[in-house]
């Protein structure tokens, strides 16, 4: 996974059993690929079993990044999924990919703090 390497756009590492992803730059479909696969390593290796999205910084994402990232937390490896953060658009488009999912282990946050004491319930 070298492309996670911290300092890339959007970021994203394994540590302790968690999947992160630090978003701070626009999500278009080639980006949703490169974050998804990354992901996807970790999560069938069985490095991590939970993921966390910090979208504080997060923009916009395409509608084509959209539907890898539906598909990307579907992956039945993953136990649970906390995301947080984001301005009104962003987190309105964070809550159709969670009803797209139609997967019941995921919730929104409005801090780092609550979504991690969730997550590691």
């Amino acid at each position: 996974m070298d492309e996670n390497a911290k300092g890339n756009k959007n970021e994203f590492w394994c540590e302790n059993g968690i999947l992160y992803y630090t978003l701070t730059m626009p999500v278009d479909e080639k980006e949703a690929i490169r974050l998804n696969e990354g992901g996807s390593v970790c999560l069938d290796s069985g490095a991590a079993s939970r993921v966390i999205i910090d979208l504080q910084r997060s923009m916009t994402f395409s509608s084509a990044a959209r539907k890898i990232w539906v598909k990307f937390l579907q992956n039945p490896h993953i136990k649970k999924t906390a995301l947080f953060g984001g301005n009104v658009f962003v987190r309105t488009l964070a809550s159709f990919v969670i009803a797209a999912t139609n997967r019941k282990h995921m919730k929104f946050f409005s801090s780092k703090e609550e979504a991690t004491r969730w997550l590691l319930e």
